[in-house]
């Protein structure tokens, strides 16, 4: 009974999505889904739930101990990741297109925008909990800069710093969007492939770059991302044709891809390692299976969009430090007791991680922008 209680918290998270949200008239839908305010509402939906999906790994040693239902969100990360990735791609599209010379200083708008944060949670980890990985100099230095993760959640900063870089080289020198698209596609690729062959990171530090399957299972969906917004009107125009019919296929297909996901994932998987086999026939088994699921929770959460336009008071605080929150709750899961053996209650640990969670993430948004600001002037 004690494990069925945590179930708690993912039932608090659907309402700070859902209350307050209004649904479109019988017929109609709103021609504002997929814009700025909504899909923060969606980031900040999936950042509480990539904070349950870490804290679930941590309680049930990532599933090795039964922790009743809650156990199962230690397969739903790639899911809530995936739309941030989404609308990181669709975000970048839109706004090249709207935005008059967006180019113009585009690196260092959004570079600055990510590294500012990623220096600063760089600093805070390592003084406080690096002490079990960092044991030398080098470690030192190479975590303070970042080429060595102590905050294993900002590997998707790195992987935003590469793939901003090339979105720039792809759209500034093609000829066409098409061209820009197609090589930026390509770069993922080989982006993606590179992380599958690196495999794992075995070293004491285990923050190498691009080692591990969350380097590279949800990539692609920043590629979708893009192809999505320059096709809006059409995947508009195609779910809101027999929007109910195509509400229960999506979800069935959801459902149905997830058992089969997580069916290949225990023959094949990304952790047949051993000596002498790096398991890479496994890896590429497994990552389409992956990235399909993703995709379709990413149009089953596009497909609602369309009927429900989301507001209230605590997604819109939420919703500008979301990114903060992503980053900095991994330092109080640490810092916690929270590991099957503690003593302390797992939902007075979930409570807690949750609760300083927040107000870190707030004060960090707030020293971000402060440097934001005189980085700017």
């Amino acid at each position: 009974m004690q494990d069925y209680i945590l179930l708690i918290f993912p039932i608090a998270i659907f309402p700070i999505l859902f209350a307050g949200s209004r649904a479109a008239k019988k017929g109609e839908f709103h021609e504002d889904a997929w814009t700025v305010g909504q899909s923060k509402a969606m980031q900040v939906f999936a950042a509480l739930m990539i904070v349950l999906h870490h804290l679930a790994q941590t309680i049930t040693d990532c599933t090795r101990v039964g922790k009743g239902p809650i156990t199962i969100w230690n397969s739903f990360g790639i899911l809530f990741t995936s739309i941030f990735f989404f609308f990181s791609g669709f975000g970048l599209y839109k706004s090249y297109k709207t935005k008059e010379n967006y180019l113009d200083g585009f690196l260092r708008r959004r570079l600055m925008r990510i590294l500012i944060p990623f220096a600063i949670t760089n600093i805070l980890y390592l003084v406080t909990v690096s002490y079990s990985r960092v044991t030398g100099v080098g470690d030192v230095i190479t975590s303070l800069f970042g080429f060595t993760l102590i905050n294993s959640n900002a590997w998707f900063l790195v992987e935003l710093v590469f793939l901003y870089i090339a979105f720039y080289i792809c759209f500034k020198w093609s000829r066409s969007e098409r061209g820009a698209i197609i090589k930026l596609s390509c770069f993922t690729l080989l982006m993606v492939t590179g992380a599958l062959l690196l495999g794992h990171d075995g070293s004491q530090v285990r923050g190498h770059w691009f080692m591990g399957e969350w380097w590279y299972n949800t990539t692609f969906i920043f590629i979708l991302g893009i192809v999505v917004a320059k096709h809006e009107n059409s995947v508009k125009g195609f779910l809101m044709k027999g929007y109910k019919v195509l509400l229960l296929v999506l979800i069935v297909l959801l459902v149905g891809w997830y058992l089969l996901e997580e069916f290949m994932l225990d023959q094949f998987g990304y952790y047949k390692e051993w000596e002498g086999h790096p398991g890479y026939t496994e890896k590429f088994i497994s990552l389409p299976f992956q990235v399909i699921l993703c995709a379709l929770f990413v149009f089953l959460m596009l497909h609602v969009n369309l009927k429900l336009r989301y507001s209230n008071s605590v997604l819109r605080f939420l919703g500008g430090i979301s990114f903060e929150i992503y980053l900095i709750h991994g330092m109080f899961r640490e810092l916690l007791p929270g590991t099957p053996d503690s003593t302390m209650p797992d939902i007075l640990y979930m409570a807690l991680v949750y609760i300083l969670s927040i107000i870190g993430a707030w004060l960090l948004e707030i020293v971000d922008n402060y440097l934001l600001k005189k980085v700017s002037k």
